[in-house]
């Protein structure tokens, strides 16, 4: 049985709830009678409140703070304000289905199944009402798998120097931009509560639960809440830590990555926020390093770069942040890649950047130059210097590949040097194929240029790559040409735009051949200018259809299409798949398209806004 202090509801928070969807539609007296009755109650921070198993008595609202609800070992989701938990036991009365304890101090409005059972009686219809809204969110919203949306997240300092005191400033005003966003140190809440040393009150202090209630009360206020420790261990870097949706850990990049003190005294309280890792930088610095060496020395959930001062580094921390990030996706498509570079110069001319970016063999390529910093004009000039094959084939013989590979690696190695993926400032991931193992292999870690090597290794056109631990990798287009399902499900970006430059059907040329093809005829016919009309498909041109048909039979499925907010697809034209002296007609194909299909869906978009 949870443990928790009882409270009636404040008429601020009684208000709030009277637009919850559970009871807006209710008339106002039989809403202010089941209100009237609501219980408020106080959840500490790591205190359970219900067992899996357990009969189901009530159904809990989050006012605020964080729920995780966990089955076995497997947490199933995360619950935020106005998010509620246990609502099934209002209708079935069956025993709960998982356990559910808060991640931090939290406060949750108790509907009870007894109360819920007794207003049934004298408002029948109205309870109906309550119960249509639970089973009808029940159908329509599965539950997420991802953590909802974060609206209070903790600054603690994670080297030997605390961050700059404009830092948690310049983060609350970028996160602002998307809500009213409070600060709170020490030394502010003092002011703010108007007593000196407030702050600092022991957990057994009396004034405690008003202090408890007083938080509360800015979390009703406020979109998001942005608490900095002290840069010692007190009873307010406590407290803090006991407010958290997310820990953000933050440090100087060229610090000692091992854990501090701090660090270790906040670890020791159990923490049960997730933790994410800020690493900051000089604001000039060009490349950001030593991410791995912090990533190794701590467990975090994801990571994030920023330069000091820099204001593009602090709107996406912010974006990522409230789970409003852009991902973009890059398929497969040989020299039709071409037109990705045309179609990410019409996203930023739109004010869409990239804050995740990933891809499948050429998408790979263009993705990586592009987290690397390369602009429109820079992967326009590389696509001209890589147009020749002179520069990319080395022919040997064919017993594992056409070519040895050994120009194309040399390409990648002075093109990423030994950037290390996990360095970029933006999150970027690619795909290979594990023919060792039959599944594909997602790239978001170590030397960049070797990762790409693996995405974009065509069978028998390039040789494959072995993986360090003895498994053969090759073009991650044999099993995923296109993989806006691997952005929308493992990272956390709140729009999804997927740029599919394959083709969706073959019409590269007008084939004539029989069921049995010879390749002297085909030889024969192709230099013999008498001979009669007839050609199949070479043996490159197979090669690279075959790998661009898993991706265009997936395109086609509407389950998968809904993996992108934006689906931009490149027309159906006749262009040759190795034909990368074409880049200037692709560059400028993607760009119209794309700046054609953005327009259109941001037209719907804000009209949809519109209506609501």
């Amino acid at each position: 049985m949870a443990e928790y202090r009882t409270h009636p509801l404040t008429a601020q928070l009684a208000a709030q709830i009277a637009t919850h969807e559970l009871f807006r539609e209710l008339d106002t007296p039989t809403r202010a009678a089941l209100i009237a009755e609501l219980d408020l109650i106080e959840l500490p921070a790591r205190s359970q409140l219900f067992a899996e198993g357990a009969p189901g008595d009530a159904l809990y609202i989050v006012a605020s703070g964080r729920l995780r609800v966990v089955q076995g070992q497997r947490i199933l989701r995360e619950v935020g304000r106005g998010e509620y938990v246990g609502e099934f036991a209002l209708i079935t009365g069956e025993p709960r289905s998982a356990t559910v304890y808060a991640v931090r101090d939290s406060n949750l409005v108790r509907l009870s199944q007894a109360l819920f059972e007794r207003v049934l009686q004298r408002y029948p219809r109205a309870m109906m009402q309550i119960a249509g809204v639970i089973v009808q969110r029940a159908r329509t919203h599965l539950p997420p798998i991802m953590p909802g949306a974060a609206s209070a997240f903790v600054l603690l300092p994670a080297s030997r120097r605390p961050p700059p005191d404009t830092f948690a400033q310049q983060l609350t005003t970028a996160l602002g931009v998307f809500g009213p966003t409070l600060y709170l140190s020490s030394a502010r809440i003092n002011a703010l509560y108007g007593r000196d040393g407030v702050s600092q009150l022991p957990d057994d202090d009396a004034e405690n639960s008003a202090l408890v209630g007083w938080l509360g009360d800015q979390e009703t206020r406020y979109h998001q809440i942005v608490y900095d420790t002290d840069p010692e261990w007190s009873a307010w870097t406590r407290r803090a830590l006991r407010q958290a949706d997310r820990l953000l850990l933050v440090a100087y990049a060229e610090d000692d990555p091992n854990p501090n003190m701090l660090e270790r005294a906040a670890n020791a309280t159990g923490v049960g926020a997730r933790t994410e890792l800020i690493l900051l930088y000089p604001s000039g610095i060009s490349q950001a390093n030593g991410t791995r060496a912090w990533l190794a020395a701590r467990h975090v959930h994801t990571y994030h770069h920023v330069r000091l001062g820099h204001s593009g580094d602090m709107a996406r921390l912010a974006r990522r942040l409230t789970g409003r990030a852009l991902g973009v996706v890059l398929s497969g498509g040989g020299a039709r890649g071409s037109a990705h570079i045309g179609a990410l110069h019409a996203l930023e001319e739109a004010g869409l950047h990239a804050d995740f970016i990933g891809g499948t063999s050429i998408g790979a390529l263009i993705g990586a130059l592009y987290a690397t910093g390369r602009g429109y004009e820079a992967l326009t000039q590389l696509a001209s210097a890589l147009s020749s094959g002179r520069r990319l084939l080395d022919y040997t013989l064919p017993f594992t590949a056409f070519n040895t590979t050994r120009k194309l690696t040399a390409v990648y190695r002075a093109l990423f040097g030994e950037t290390q993926i996990e360095d970029l400032w933006q999150r970027f991931f690619c795909v290979s194929s594990n023919l060792t193992r039959a599944e594909p292999v997602i790239h978001e870690d170590g030397l960049l240029w070797a990762a790409v090597r693996a995405s974009t290794a065509i069978p028998v056109i390039f040789a494959p790559v072995q993986h360090a631990n003895g498994d053969v990798l090759v073009d991650g287009g044999i099993l995923n040409n296109f993989p806006i399902d691997i952005m929308r499900t493992r990272y956390e970006a709140g729009t999804v735009i997927g740029i599919d430059v394959a083709p969706p059907t073959d019409k590269v040329r007008d084939y004539r051949f029989g069921p049995s093809v010879s390749g002297w005829q085909q030889l024969w016919n192709r230099i013999n200018p008498l001979a009669r009309p007839a050609r199949a498909p070479s043996l490159l041109e197979n090669l690279t259809r075959t790998i661009e048909v898993n991706s265009a039979y997936r395109v086609r499925s509407a389950s998968f299409r809904q993996f992108a907010d934006l689906l931009i697809q490149m027309p159906d034209r006749p262009f040759g798949r190795l034909a990368f002296d074409i880049y200037p007609e692709m560059i400028e194909m993607g760009y119209r398209e794309a700046q054609r299909q953005i327009e259109t869906w941001q037209q719907h978009h804000h009209h949809a806004e519109d209506e609501q």
